[in-house]
């Protein structure tokens, strides 16, 4: 009876969670306010066309993220008093569709192991790049582009979560909220689009090659997603937007060679990492070293130890040295033009060092997940997501905007490193090491402290 009644006190405590960050996240975003630029430009927009003329005019002239722009427009014709609660919710269903992923990939927990689960996901959202949560989902242009359609995208991909992990027991109860949030997410952002249909297609694979059967209700999300997609990237106004752009922030786009835009992709995603992502690196480093540590073989110990250089190497940044996070971008500031990208030969050598030293630590991490995997489809799983995350950035490199839109690009790919360290947290709560909350808390803690004047500019 006692042990039921635990059981209940930790499943009303989830729900707690659940309503305390939708109220926290909704004081926030009553602090913000309508910024200069594309705030007042949407504004204007919403309360001077219909919004089919609105669409229209978007579709032709300038791109073809038509349920982003249809959000964007709802948003700002109705105002602030709508997208304070409705930016909140869907900043709250962002941790709440990860927690959802990480049980079902999880498997069997009790409901402590559940509640302490769902704790330290919320606790990890600290750890994300405070621009890159700023920009991504509480400037106001930014969370109706970025987080109400990434959302959408995590929301979509239940179903092929459940095709894998849940086998014969999958509902087709998901696909009421999957398919129309598929949609949204394919025809609002490119980089979840590319993602989720990625995971979806191979999880319809794993499916027909294990049960020799075809999902025809996940198949048939992924033709909706795939062709809303392919109507995003066949507007007629992409053409223009580019040229503009190339002209308004990366003037070399065109003429520089293949070598040298690879180079600056590269160069660009793992500056991203050294300095953004770093804290959830860390985490990833230091759940990795706890489970290495608990194989008790030569070649773990190994692991640890390179995990536990990576992780201390990853912090010191904050201590103000750049040894291993500087790499010679030259771009101080996203919103001007970039009339000179970096070349290999304009690094110095410890420009070269910092893309050196992240290059290997990526290659380590593959390695680590692989071996943390307990099962092929585990190591699969694992070591994909980090691709995806580099995958979602390295999209990029066909955006003469790959610098100039700042930290709200890596907001994808931020969210599948999250997704990993929670994954790797949840073997360790599995095994009553309730401790990492604390050592998560105190990474997002010194995140947050550090980048006050950041934060301190979205109020």
């Amino acid at each position: 009876m006692q042990s039921i009644e635990r059981d209940k006190f930790y499943v009303i405590g989830e729900r707690i969670l659940f309503a305390g960050f939708f109220l926290a996240a909704w004081l926030l975003c009553g602090l913000i306010s309508y910024t200069d630029g594309d705030d007042a430009y949407f504004s204007s927009m919403a309360r001077s066309m219909p919004l089919w003329e609105y669409l229209k005019m978007r579709y032709v002239g300038w791109e073809g993220r038509m349920t982003s722009e249809t959000m964007t427009y709802l948003a700002f014709y109705f105002g602030k008093s709508f997208w304070q609660p409705v930016n909140a919710f869907l900043f709250t269903m962002l941790p709440g569709g990860l927690i959802h992923l990480v049980k079902k990939l999880s498997g069997e927990r009790t409901p402590k192991q559940s509640f302490f689960m769902a704790l330290l996901i919320y606790v990890m959202i600290l750890s994300l790049g405070i621009e890159v949560i700023g920009y991504g989902a509480f400037w106001i242009t930014g969370s109706t582009f970025y987080l109400w359609s990434i959302v959408a995208g995590i929301w979509s991909v239940m179903p092929y979560a459940d095709l894998v992990y849940q086998r014969g027991n999958a509902g087709r109860l998901s696909f009421l909220y999957a398919i129309p949030c598929g949609l949204i997410a394919a025809m609002g952002q490119e980089q979840i689009a590319a993602v989720v249909i990625a995971f979806a297609v191979l999880a319809v694979w794993y499916e027909i090659y294990c049960s020799r059967r075809i999902p025809i209700l996940h198949l048939a999300e992924i033709i909706i997603m795939a062709a809303a997609l392919f109507v995003l990237f066949i507007s007629p106004g992409t053409e223009a937007r580019t040229q503009t752009e190339i002209m308004r922030f990366m003037p070399q786009y065109e003429t520089m060679s293949t070598g040298n835009h690879i180079f600056i992709t590269i160069q660009w995603v793992l500056s991203s990492f050294a300095n953004e992502g770093k804290q959830l690196f860390f985490l990833i480093w230091i759940f990795g070293l706890i489970l290495m540590l608990q194989k008790k073989d030569n070649r773990g110990k190994v692991f640890a130890v390179l995990a536990g250089i990576e992780a201390v190497a990853a912090l010191l940044p904050f201590l103000g040295v750049t040894l291993c996070s500087e790499m010679g971008t030259g771009v101080t500031d996203f919103n001007q033009c970039i009339t000179q990208v970096a070349t290999p030969s304009s690094l110095t050598g410890q420009n070269w060092l910092a893309v050196l030293w992240w290059l290997v630590a990526v290659a380590f991490t593959l390695a680590l997940l692989w071996r943390l995997g307990e099962k092929r489809l585990e190591k699969l799983q694992l070591t994909l997501l980090l691709l995806a995350a580099c995958a979602s950035e390295g999209i990029m490199y066909f955006s003469p905007t790959m610098y100039a839109s700042g930290a709200r690009v890596y907001f994808v790919a931020q969210i599948l490193l999250w997704f990993l360290a929670g994954l790797l947290g949840a073997k360790l709560l599995r095994q009553g090491k309730v401790q990492i909350l604390i050592l998560a808390g105190a990474v997002g803690v010194l995140n947050v402290a550090c980048s006050i004047t950041t934060v301190a500019s979205y109020l």
